[in-house]
């Protein structure tokens, strides 16, 4: 717990007094080392920004939040399951939201309902009266059901004065409605969704959460009966409006009013811990939203003043000065010793800087030194190459031209043979520099700095690939604790090589530390909206992964490898050509066995540098 206390003190140190002093006065805490390291590590990326509410959770949290075995099984489960539910997500067509659970509850007793909002759905991290054999069916019913709502329901409707009854029940007759229609384009959603339906008198009784849960399954099963009064009358009134139009959404609204109104007669309302039944069905947050303005608001003066750039004598305003305006990007983190994402843990900085493009008389001019020859043109069954003297096979129809003209007394054209065209390779390279304050080092038996020479290997790779005219982008990264990863685009693919980002490239200067994973992460990320055969990230770097934040030798080490495999399986090659002579014991853990190369040698490095990067394009 050592390291996990100096990771505490570096965010607050208060913070790692009270965790200290937790532990003091209950040892049997460290008895769940995973447990409480999962407690801590959480409040550390909860309450980042509010050092406060930091203090407050270390001082006054349950430090067994995370102990809960039921809970811990079934959060592992839906981690497990994330990419699947996506997929089946993306089979109703809603391929842009996200997987998130809720937070841990600090008594252990109550678990929310699914939440979906802001593109998110949200999950509890435990289910309750589910078998464990039952989960993969219930998380389907869970978003299936969201798949519903988001194709039919009016979402964000302003709640105006609505009483907690009515938008209750509101909810629930439009859960109702949604499934009805749901069902008519995948019918096998009904015994799905019908699975988890089990309300009876008996089970459920009579307040507003049973005579509501009894409700939702008689209108989602034909044949169950129930004897109550306003259970009946909430189906009949239902199979009259879905009989009328199933899409006249006032329609339902008027009904969900009367019973409302017939609720309010029996005195009965939901409680304060009242989520929707059954277990598959979200909260309903998605349907509100915030109530509309009042009039006053709507007059409001609105236009903002748009402020030209300064003129040249122009000094800058002191206060505008220290605002940060670098872009920011949050990516997930791999922690090896709980075996789990910290979601959003570290942030990536990147400064915004204008764009070129390149002319043609800019494409056409290069001084590259190094010819890759990678680029070698590759067969595509989309070119179709006709009436050729010779070829792969016949082609049908010139065959048949010849049979007409022959039979029509013409001389027939010989060319009857086709096969398929071929087109160059496309490629997107980035050249990733690592620009950490080791850079500044001299190679050992030489007077040349390293980030001297990862300069010179960029600008060979760059000028080379330009003359082939492949894409090539050489960024760099630095970083300064997890919430300052400093991310430099110097080249993009689209700009030229020319004298501009070759000075900026000459500028360059090392500084800080090596957050390699969070860069690596950045990088798959630019290149997923590149279209390309090969995708690669070439790494240059001088050592291992390390920052001011971490203590531990493998923490970065096993996060970089693990952003090598997320690369990995977004068709993005890593590879990574270093100065280190030592290099071996961790860059064949994170890049594996054949994707690093040690070059010892100032002078060789961009030759080497070249050489690799025309294998990983000949693959």
């Amino acid at each position: 717990m050592a390291d996990l206390a100096v990771q505490i003190a570096t965010e607050k140190p208060e913070a790692a007094r009270a965790f200290a002093d937790r532990i003091g006065s209950d040892p049997t805490l460290l008895e769940d080392a995973v447990g409480l390291r999962k407690w801590a590590v959480h409040a550390l990326q909860k309450h980042r920004h509010d050092p406060k509410r930091m203090l407050h959770h270390f001082e006054w949290g349950n430090p067994r939040a995370f102990s809960d075995q039921r809970s811990q099984g079934d959060t592992e489960f839906l981690l497990g399951e994330r990419g699947a539910l996506l997929h089946y997500l993306a089979g109703f067509g809603f391929d842009d939201y996200a997987i998130d659970l809720h937070e841990p509850e600090e008594d252990g007793e109550i678990f929310r309902a699914v939440t979906i909002e802001d593109g998110v759905v949200r999950l509890p991290r435990r289910f309750e009266a589910v078998d464990q054999a039952d989960r993969g069916l219930l998380v389907r019913a869970i978003f299936a059901h969201a798949a519903a709502h988001l194709r039919h329901s009016p979402l964000r409707r302003s709640s105006g004065n609505r009483r907690p009854t009515l938008v209750a029940l509101t909810a629930l007759v439009e859960d109702a409605r949604v499934e009805r229609l749901m069902v008519r384009d995948y019918p096998g959603l009904h015994a799905l969704w019908g699975r988890f339906h089990n309300a009876t008198k008996e089970t459920s009784g009579f307040d507003f959460a049973g005579l509501s849960s009894r409700l939702s399954r008689a209108l989602h099963d034909p044949a169950y009966n129930d004897t109550n009064t306003w259970v009946r009358k909430g189906r009949d009134l239902f199979e009259e409006a879905a009989a009328s139009d199933l899409n006249d959404v006032s329609a339902f609204d008027r009904l969900a009013r009367t019973l409302s109104l017939d609720m309010g007669k029996m005195r009965l309302a939901p409680s304060r811990h009242y989520r929707p039944q059954p277990l598959y069905r979200d909260d309903n947050t998605i349907l509100w939203g915030p109530d509309a303005a009042l009039p006053e608001d709507t007059d409001r003066d609105t236009e903002v003043d748009v402020v030209d750039a300064m003129e040249p004598d122009e000094k800058p305003d002191p206060v505008l000065a220290d605002i940060d305006i670098r872009r920011r990007f949050r990516y997930p983190e791999w922690d090896h010793r709980v075996a789990a994402l910290r979601e959003g843990w570290t942030t990536v900085l990147e400064d915004e800087r204008p764009r070129t493009k390149a002319s043609a008389r800019q494409r056409g001019v290069s001084k590259a030194r190094v010819n890759v020859s990678a680029s070698e043109r590759i067969p595509d069954r989309s070119i179709r190459l006709t009436r050729l003297s010779e070829g792969d096979e016949l082609d049908l129809n010139v065959v048949v031209d010849n049979v007409v003209q022959q039979r029509s007394g013409i001389a027939p054209d010989g060319r009857i043979f086709c096969r398929h065209g071929r087109r160059r390779r496309s490629t997107a390279v980035i050249l990733l520099m690592d620009l950490s304050i080791s850079t500044n080092r001299f190679v050992p038996g030489s007077f040349t700095k390293v980030i001297d020479v990862e300069k010179q290997a960029a600008v060979v790779i760059a000028q080379a690939l330009e003359a082939q005219h492949d894409r090539i982008a050489v960024h760099g990264f630095t970083s300064n604790g997890r919430h300052e990863v400093s991310y430099q685009r110097i080249k993009e693919f689209d700009e030229p090589f020319g004298q501009p980002h070759q000075a900026s490239l000459a500028a360059l200067e090392g500084r800080h530390s090596t957050r390699m994973g969070a860069a690596l992460r950045h990088a798959t990320a630019l290149l997923a909206s590149e279209i390309a055969d090969h995708k690669v990230v070439l790494v240059l770097t001088d050592g291992e992964p390390s920052d001011i934040d971490v203590v531990e030798d493998d923490y970065l080490v096993e996060d970089a490898r693990e952003a090598v495999v997320g690369a990995l399986s977004q068709r993005v090659r890593t590879f990574c050509v270093t100065l280190d002579r030592r290099a071996d014991h961790y860059a064949r853990r994170i890049f594996g066995e054949r994707n690093y190369l040690i070059t010892e040698r100032a002078s060789t490095f961009a030759n080497n540098t070249n050489r690799t990067l025309t294998r990983l394009l000949a693959l």
